[in-house]
């Protein structure tokens, strides 16, 4: 496997674990404030690629870490899509 393809992996699984690691923990007593929820979303996905694991040192790294983390964002979302009408539809009551 080509080395540079290896280090974007591994990068981008990290990126993943974390990203879903901290919203699992954020959110570990289930989602009551979609705005919250939202506003973490958002900041996941506008993330720059030099602003992510600044630990990484090679450009490649940042892009695989910034992607697993836009991704895990993004899984967390819809997998909890459910959960967020529950929220949205109990504060409009």
């Amino acid at each position: 496997m080509n080395a540079e393809f290896q280090q974007y992996r591994f990068a981008r699984i990290e990126g993943h674990n974390i990203t879903r690691a901290r919203l699992e923990a954020r959110f570990k007593d289930g989602i009551t404030n979609l705005d919250e929820l939202e506003e973490l979303i958002a900041q996941q996905l506008t993330e720059e690629p030099t602003n992510c694991a600044p630990w990484r040192k090679s450009e490649i790294e940042r892009t695989g870490y910034c992607e697993g983390m836009h991704l895990a964002a993004l899984e967390f979302f819809w997998s909890h899509r459910q959960e967020l009408r529950r929220a949205s539809l109990d504060n409009s009551v």
